[in-house]
C-alpha cells in the first residue's frame, strides 16, 4: 500500500513538471517596488526573469523608482518570463 501511494506521488509529480529540474527553470516575480530601473532589472536578472518593458506615469521624480509591476510579486512564471513596469 505504501509503496503505491509513493509511485503514485513520483508519477504524479514527474507529469506536472514538478522537481528539481523544472524549479530552476521558473521565473518567480521579485517584489521590485521602490527600486531604480537598473536595480530592477538586475533583480528580474537574477530571478530567471526578463524585463518587457517599462513606462513613465506623472509626476515624473529625478530618480525613476519602480511604482508598478505587471505580474504582481511573487507570481511563478516559465524561465525568461517578462515583466513590465512602470517608473515615476
Amino acid at each position: 500500500m505504501k509503496l503505491t501511494l509513493a509511485l503514485a506521488a513520483v508519477v504524479t509529480t514527474a507529469a506536472l513538471g514538478a522537481g528539481p529540474s523544472s524549479a530552476r527553470r521558473a521565473c518567480i516575480v521579485p517584489r521590485l517596488y521602490t527600486l531604480t530601473l537598473a536595480a530592477a532589472e538586475a533583480r528580474l536578472t537574477a530571478s530567471g526573469c526578463k524585463l518587457a518593458g517599462f513606462s513613465y506615469e506623472r509626476p515624473r521624480t529625478r530618480t525613476a523608482r519602480v511604482t508598478a509591476q505587471v505580474p504582481a510579486p511573487g507570481a511563478i512564471l516559465f524561465h525568461s518570463a517578462r515583466v513590465f513596469l512602470i517608473v515615476s
